[in-house]
């Protein structure tokens, strides 16, 4: 047991050791020339606005899909209807009633 604490003592102490540098500084125009990236007007690649195109597309398909879901499940979400238990469980038949 003595043995990982001398390990210990020893990397801690070479720590303490260890000169305190600090984060180096970024050089000098270096976020001019990041913002002048991030504000050009490059084109697009072709894969990338085939992508958009498509993206789009699967968007209004999604949406089209789940209004007309919520279309056809409209009758299961609505007061008015009787529930009908179609099994032959006895449990299910009682909470339907209740």
């Amino acid at each position: 047991m003595n043995r990982p604490d001398q390990a210990w003592r020893r990397l801690a102490a070479a720590a303490r050791r260890a000169p305190d540098e600090g984060e180096p500084a970024a050089p000098c125009g270096f976020a001019t020339r990041v913002a002048a990236l991030g504000l050009t007007d490059a084109p697009l690649p072709a894969a990338v606005a085939l992508l958009e195109k498509f993206a789009l597309r699967g968007l209004l398909a999604a949406a089209a899909c789940s209004v007309a879901a919520a279309a056809f499940g409209y009758s299961a979400f609505s007061a008015e209807q009787e529930y009908e238990t179609v099994t032959g469980d006895l449990v299910t038949e009682i909470l339907a009633q209740s």
